[in-house]
């Protein structure tokens, strides 16, 4: 029987331009938006730090200094759209951060390949930041559970209706078959494309949601893809390679998932953080 390496790394990319929710990100890193009462980058760490992951590799741009400063620094710097959280200051001290700087935004994979000496051969999460996802149990938790029971690459992936696709980007529709009941062999996977997401009715429509699990041939896979004319290398280039050799697989994610890197996606979000504010035990 083979023995899974425990998760205990996870990698942030963090380093993007935020273009999409310009002007907001003129002045404050995406990561630095609230999403009710907290940044979008806090809900994630938190996620972590609730599925036992603490050696956190967060890749950031020469110009995110406030990212760094708001993980770091035993106060919060001023100036930021939100209050002084004293019990999430008093969880990052369990955190082990190391800060990677991409220096130009060249695609999520690059950022992600930039942690490679760190991970060295042990498996990691990486979830994007704007990929949040509200519920009983944390986004990177349902994911280890996947990994532990195929022992495989895993990406998280939700079922969206047709009137909520406007608040998604539009990328990682899917088809699949069924491994159990929450767990799919990906088949295939549709790519980047600009503007918010496009499907054919009917619904609901089966997506990749933000984030996996993934084993050290990530970056194998990442080394041997070829650029795109701009010199980026995207993250989707390596699931579809994944998927050619049958080693990626879905789990579908329980709990209410935003994308809050879109306006829309963004302001849903926190208007769901909003009325679960007020009324913590509905369910909405």
């Amino acid at each position: 029987m083979v023995t899974l390496k425990r998760i205990t790394k996870a990698v942030i990319p963090a380093a993007g331009l935020g273009t999409r929710l310009s002007p907001l990100t003129r002045h404050l890193p995406k990561e630095l938006l609230p999403v009710g009462a907290k940044p979008m980058i806090q809900h994630t760490v938190e996620a972590y730090l609730d599925s036992d992951i603490r050696d956190l590799y967060v890749i950031i741009s020469p110009s995110k200094y406030l990212v760094r400063a708001f993980l770091t620094e035993s106060r919060l710097p001023p100036g930021l759209p939100f209050r002084e959280d004293p019990t999430f200051r008093s969880r990052l001290t369990s955190c082990n951060f190391t800060f990677l700087i991409q220096e130009q935004p060249i695609g999520v994979a690059d950022a992600v390949s930039l942690a490679r000496r760190f991970i060295g051969s042990d498996p990691f999460a990486c979830i994007m930041p704007d990929c949040l996802l509200f519920g009983n149990e944390p986004f990177p938790r349902q994911l280890l559970d996947a990994y532990q029971r195929y022992a495989t690459n895993v990406i998280g992936t939700i079922l969206i209706r047709e009137k909520d696709l406007s608040r998604f980007g539009n990328v990682g529709l899917l088809e699949a078959h069924g491994l159990d009941q929450k767990t799919v062999r990906i088949t295939s996977l549709s790519p980047k494309s600009p503007g918010p997401l496009q499907a054919r009715p009917p619904g609901p429509y089966h997506k990749g949601f933000g984030g996996g699990v993934y084993l050290p041939e990530y970056f194998e896979v990442a080394e041997r893809l070829t650029r795109d004319q701009d010199g980026e290398l995207d993250d989707v280039p390596i699931h579809h390679t994944m998927i050619d050799n049958q080693r990626l697989i879905g789990t579908l994610l329980q709990g209410d998932p935003f994308d809050t890197g879109h306006p829309l996606g963004l302001r849903a979000a926190a208007h769901f953080q909003g009325r679960r504010t007020q009324n913590p035990d509905r369910h909405c």
